[in-house]
C-alpha cells in the first residue's frame, strides 16, 4: 500500500514539473483554442474550468484546491492580449461588458499561427492530446458568407465591387443598424476562421470590408459615399 502511494507520488511531481515547463498562458491559448475559440467568443470562467482540467495544480485555489481559480485565467488572457505578448486573444472579461462591448474571448489570426507552431509542444507537456471541437458553427458561418451577395461581388469584381451599407451588413447577418462593436466582432470571427481553414479568399474579403467600411467601423477613410 505504501509502495503504491509512492507511485503516485512520484507521478505527481513527475506531471508537475512537466506542467512547470508550460507558462499560463501557454495553457490559456491552447484552452481557448479547444473551445473553438478560433471561431466564437468564449466565455473566461469555460476557458478557466478548461486549465483548471489540463493543469489543477496550477488553476486552482490554494486552501480548496478541488475548485477551479478564475483568477489566473483571466490574468493570462488580459496579458495575452497586448501587443507586447504577441495580441494572441482578443475580448474582455465579462464583468468589464458594456451595451456597446460583447464579452467574451477568442483567438485573433495572430493566435492561430501561435497555436500552429506551439499545439505539438503544450501537448507533448500535457502528456495528452485533446481532440479539437466541432468546426461546425465555423462552417456554418463561412456558407453564410459565401451565399451573401455581398461576397459574390467581391469574388466577381474583386477591389471594383460596388457593395452597399445594407449588403455588407447582410453579409455578417447583420442589419444596417448593427454598431460598429459588433460589425467588428464578426469581421474578426470571420479573418480568425478564414486563418484556421486556410481560406484566403475570406481573408481578402475581410481586408476590402474593413478598407471600404472604416467609418462604418470606428475607423479613417474608408467609402463616404457607399451606395446605400
Amino acid at each position: 500500500m505504501r509502495e503504491e502511494t509512492k507511485v503516485k507520488q512520484k507521478e505527481g511531481e513527475m506531471k508537475v514539473r512537466k506542467f512547470n515547463k508550460l507558462s499560463d498562458k501557454d495553457i490559456v491559448v491552447y484552452s481557448l483554442y479547444l473551445l473553438d475559440g478560433w471561431q466564437k467568443r468564449v466565455h473566461t470562467e469555460d476557458i478557466a474550468l478548461k486549465c483548471y482540467e489540463l493543469a489543477p495544480n496550477r488553476f486552482s485555489w490554494v486552501k480548496y484546491p478541488q475548485y477551479p481559480d478564475l483568477t489566473p485565467a483571466r490574468f493570462a488572457l488580459e496579458s495575452t492580449k497586448k501587443s507586447q505578448y504577441g495580441a494572441l486573444v482578443k475580448g474582455e472579461s465579462e464583468r468589464k461588458k458594456t451595451i456597446k462591448s460583447v464579452g467574451g474571448w477568442m483567438l485573433t489570426a495572430s493566435g492561430i499561427q501561435w497555436i500552429k507552431i506551439n499545439k505539438a509542444r503544450i501537448e507533448k507537456y500535457l502528456d495528452r492530446q485533446v481532440p479539437i471541437g466541432d468546426r461546425l458553427p465555423g462552417d456554418r458561418k463561412l456558407k453564410e458568407l459565401l451565399g451573401s451577395a455581398a461576397f459574390k461581388k467581391f469574388t466577381g469584381l474583386g477591389e471594383r465591387a460596388e457593395i452597399s451599407h445594407a449588403e455588407f451588413a447582410e453579409s455578417l447577418i447583420c442589419t444596417v443598424n448593427t454598431g460598429a462593436e459588433v460589425l467588428n466582432d464578426r469581421l474578426e470571427q470571420l479573418y480568425s476562421i478564414a486563418e484556421k481553414l486556410k481560406r484566403e479568399e475570406v481573408k481578402k474579403y475581410v481586408d476590402f470590408c474593413r478598407k471600404r467600411f472604416a467609418s462604418l467601423l470606428g475607423g479613417k477613410g474608408g467609402v463616404k459615399n457607399a451606395k446605400e
